[in-house]
């Protein structure tokens, strides 16, 4: 991996919220002050490069991202068991389209 990722793991799972190929999302609750969060947790290890290289851009373009209307981005870190952890706001309710 290319970027330096800081390893943070400060964050109080709650539940299983879904999971894909890749990885899981999990509901967490934030160590520094309480906030519920959701954690997109990627297994970078059954990833390919090209994978791997596109979920970082997506990071990058989460970090660009300011709008009422899209879920904000909060940081992303590496576990210790190098898992790749992307941390956003937790939208509750249900979607009505």
């Amino acid at each position: 991996m290319s970027q330096q990722l800081r390893q943070n793991e400060n964050y109080k799972r709650i539940r299983l919220l879904g999971e894909g190929s890749f990885g899981k999302v999990y509901l967490v609750q934030g160590g520094n002050d309480g906030s519920m969060y959701v954690i997109k947790q990627f297994s970078l290890d059954q990833m390919d490069e090209k994978q791997t290289n596109n979920t970082l851009t997506e990071v990058q373009v989460l970090k660009t991202l300011n709008h009422q209307n899209i879920v904000r981005f909060n940081e992303v870190y590496k576990t210790k068991k190098g898992k790749l952890c992307i941390v956003m706001e937790y939208a509750e309710g249900i979607l009505q389209i």
